[in-house]
């Protein structure tokens, strides 16, 4: 009589989650690169502090995660825009600035806002589709 052949198999847990937290981390640390320097790409650019603030880290501690951001203060309202708004001197009695090559005094500037320039959230939704992530609102899964 003829017998099929037996094949034991033992799965080391240990070495199954090095293996796969180091792939994940390897997928981590090459998508947040793409994201970092797709946003910096996108940033709109002045003087390009903004641009030259983005960076990204890395950690392995727990769940591996990865976090790009900017530390320049004025980040969120070119990224998120701004609500019209009311503008007033901080010191003396008017403000001064350049419209069209003229100087400008006034005591009370009605701001229109701005549009949000979303650089970094724009980055993160295009390298997920590209990666193939899940990107949710916040972040990606």
């Amino acid at each position: 009589m003829w017998s099929s052949p037996v094949a034991n198999v033992r799965l080391d847990r240990a070495e199954i989650r090095a293996a796969t937290r180091e792939a994940a981390m390897q997928e981590i640390s090459t998508g947040v690169r793409q994201v970092s320097n797709l946003a910096k790409v996108r940033t709109p650019v002045d003087t390009g502090r903004l641009r030259a603030s983005i960076r990204y880290t890395i950690s392995s501690s727990g769940n591996p995660s990865a976090t790009v951001f900017t530390n320049v203060q004025y980040a969120p309202y070119v990224h998120d825009g701004t609500r019209p708004h009311v503008i007033r001197p901080r010191r003396g009695q008017a403000l001064r600035f350049r419209v069209g090559g003229r100087t400008v005094f006034a005591r009370v500037v009605n701001h229109p806002g701005t549009r949000g320039r979303p650089f970094l959230t724009s980055a993160l939704r295009d390298v997920s589709a590209a990666r193939g992530w899940i990107y949710r609102e916040g972040g990606i899964d």
